[in-house]
């Protein structure tokens, strides 16, 4: 972590010397952006190929998730009720999970106040890129 600190001061006016994608700079830029503020800059005409790729980019990661989908009920099909099944050397798998989770809509229904106690508030930012 020290070395993100050291990255984190000697940047200078908040520019990201960090190579984009890296894990460093996801953490910087949350970092020094965490807090926003509500008004509108207009960014530079030369990111528009980025953002036309970047809309290819989540166009192909929809089609190979469609497919993706398709693929697994295909095998879930074949598998039936069985857990496990094997296809050359394959193991493919299909198990039942349980999970256990609090109600908690009953519970504000029920006990409001109980509610209030526990809960916790958390800020982020939502990247979206629209139309």
């Amino acid at each position: 972590m020290k070395r993100f600190v050291d990255i984190f001061k000697n940047t200078k006016e908040n520019k990201c010397d960090l190579p984009f994608g890296s894990e460093d700079c996801g953490k910087f830029l949350r970092t020094t952006y965490a807090n926003s503020i509500n008004e509108t800059t207009i960014l530079d005409e030369s990111l528009y190929e980025s953002i036309e790729e970047y809309d290819e980019i989540v166009s192909s990661i929809s089609k190979l998730e469609s497919r993706k989908k398709v693929i697994e009920h295909k095998l879930q099909s074949e598998l039936k009720e069985y857990e496990i099944g094997f296809c050359k050397e394959r193991k493919i798998t299909w198990k039942s999970v349980t999970k256990t989770s609090v109600d908690t809509k009953r519970l504000k229904a029920e006990l409001p106040e109980v509610v209030d106690g526990y809960l916790k508030s958390s800020t982020s930012r939502v990247f979206r890129i629209g139309r």
